[in-house]
């Protein structure tokens, strides 16, 4: 239900030139991340082929895989919450995830705590 929800911010889901994103990328590393630590390698490919489909995916905290049809700012925002740290999707995960969301991609905050209080990540 989270994905549909989210889903509904056109400028966030909206399929973007690779450039763009490493560019958002960088943004987002040199202010979110901790200080020494190497911006993983952004690359367009495949992704992973996980049942019926092809899927991005973070690998450690060195690369992020953006699939065709997951090039996007909230696909990108995602998997630079893995690299950040949390690996699993957990509290403190949505927690960094929501954050990004709304400073880099405009969803509003009261709406994202909100999800955030409702959500089985808790």
């Amino acid at each position: 239900m989270e994905w549909k929800i989210l889903n509904l911010n056109r400028e966030a889901v909206k399929d973007r030139k690779i450039g763009y994103l490493r560019t958002l990328a960088q943004e987002v590393w040199a202010n979110e991340a901790p200080g020494g630590r190497t911006m993983p390698t952004i690359l367009a490919s495949k992704g992973i082929k996980y049942s019926r489909g092809w899927y991005s995916y973070c690998e450690g905290f060195t690369k992020i895989v953006l699939s065709r049809r997951q090039r996007s700012i909230m696909v990108l925002l995602h998997e630079l919450t893995h690299a950040l740290g949390p690996c699993i999707h957990g509290k403190r995960f949505v927690t960094l995830y929501f954050y990004l969301l709304h400073k880099y991609a405009g969803y509003n905050r009261f709406f994202l705590q909100h999800l955030q209080e409702n959500s089985p990540a808790k």
